[in-house]
């Protein structure tokens, strides 16, 4: 099973919720994640969230943009905001295996204090509902 996280620049957002999903090293389960105008290089922020959590071992080191033939080797996606599901609709995605979790990303104003202790709360808001979403039947395989 494929569970694939999608944002914008696949830089912040996705990376944070396919290293922590990767950690849980799940059998038969892999995340990946894209970007619908991906960046470059993942940022400074994630990184540091990234390996203060020991996390390294578990996000791929390349940016990827969303493609339709990702969206296709999905089983299950995450949008992290409703234009990222608009994105992929036009991309031919018709699945009903999705949620919207509608995190924001960073604002370009805030200050580097401001992102730091943003990001933190993001991270956190991505693990809860990554749990939330293990605890599902459909990826642990238990009738609830």
């Amino acid at each position: 099973m494929i569970v694939h996280f999608i944002c914008t620049g696949n830089s912040y957002r996705s990376r944070l919720a396919e290293a922590y999903f990767n950690s849980k090293q799940l059998p038969n389960i892999k995340a990946i994640s894209s970007g619908i105008n991906p960046d470059k290089f993942i940022s400074w922020i994630t990184l540091r969230i990234i390996q203060q959590n020991g996390l390294s071992d578990y996000v791929s080191s390349s940016c990827q943009k969303t493609i339709k033939k990702l969206i296709q080797k999905s089983d299950f996606v995450v949008f992290f905001e409703d234009k990222h599901y608009e994105f992929c609709k036009n991309l031919g995605f018709s699945s009903k295996n999705f949620e919207i979790w509608n995190i924001h990303d960073l604002s370009p104003e805030m200050t580097e204090r401001e992102k730091i202790e943003k990001s933190e709360e993001t991270f956190e808001e991505i693990k809860k509902k990554i749990d939330k979403l293990l605890a599902k039947s459909t990826f642990t395989g238990r009738v609830e």
